[in-house]
């Protein structure tokens, strides 16, 4: 399922399994907009990502590979790395802007999403290297 621009090297991005009330689709317009602009770093990614609501939404899994990117509703297998947190701080940290791949500190938005994962309210489970790597595909 593509919409809008796509990018002729991207990976195509597809949603998978959905659950009631999950989120899969809103999730997917994030990640497929970043694969779309950054193609050759998506198609690198390689890993397994969850992401876990905790307002009792079920978690996102996606699953990056070199053709293709899965974006469905329910648990990862083996994850690379997982994050977790309340919707809202998920989506910050999703959409902060980014520098070196880290959320920037010279954008409010990115001081913000910093402030999320300092204080724990955005857990990461993981290397911060595939964080890095998850944020600079997805990045706005």
């Amino acid at each position: 399922m593509a919409s809008g621009f796509s990018h002729p090297d991207a990976p195509e991005v597809r949603l998978g399994t959905l659950a009631e009330g999950g989120l899969a689709p809103a999730i997917m317009a994030i990640v497929e907009r970043g694969v779309n602009r950054r193609p050759a770093a998506a198609r690198a990614l390689g890993i397994e990502v969850e992401l876990r609501m905790e307002e009792g939404y079920p978690p996102v899994r996606i699953a990056f590979g070199e053709d293709e990117v899965l974006v469905e509703d329910g648990a990862a297998d083996a994850p690379a790395l997982r994050v977790s947190g309340a919707l809202p701080d998920l989506v910050a940290l999703l959409v902060a802007p980014v520098l070196g791949g880290v959320p920037s500190i010279l954008d409010s938005r990115g001081r913000a999403a910093l402030g999320m994962v300092a204080s724990r309210r955005v857990r990461i489970e993981g290397g911060l290297g595939l964080m890095r790597s998850f944020l600079g595909v997805i990045r706005l």
